[in-house]
């Protein structure tokens, strides 16, 4: 099983996950993160890769808050220690799960004015990442 971690979606997924959603249902964003070891500035601000990301999270929190995007929530976030089933101990530092109403709302939030004015901090301080969209509905009764 390949397993690469990226920062941006291509093109190809980004109309996958729009036609895999049914418009009205919720979307859950499975987040597994890597930081970077020393984040990656322009200006060449010397901070870690993980104080670059709370940057970021932090900007994405107040956006929702000022927009008030309805729906949309962090259900989880915390720190990955060790992996108990496969081998993948050190591929990510982070993981979270955020809830959106619907695909169609995930996507307008991170292609918003808004969201690009702080997501530089993200890709200062992300690695790379897997984003796994999942649905609320049930595989096994």
């Amino acid at each position: 099983m390949a397993v690469i971690n990226a920062v941006s979606p291509t093109d190809d997924q980004i109309k996958a996950f729009l036609a895999g959603h049914p418009a009205g249902e919720p979307v859950f964003m499975l987040n597994l993160l890597k930081f970077k070891d020393r984040a990656t500035y322009k200006d060449g601000e010397d901070v870690s890769g993980v104080t670059a990301y709370g940057r970021y999270a932090a900007a994405f929190g107040e956006m929702l808050r000022d927009l008030d995007i309805v729906g949309v929530e962090t259900v989880f976030s915390g720190e990955i220690v060790k992996t108990l089933i496969g081998q993948a101990d050190g591929e990510w530092d982070s993981a979270a799960i955020v809830r959106y109403p619907d695909a169609e709302t995930m996507f307008k939030t991170v292609s918003s004015e808004r969201y690009r004015s702080f997501y530089h901090h993200r890709l200062a301080g992300l690695e790379g990442q897997l984003l796994i969209s999942c649905t609320e509905k049930a595989m096994f009764s």
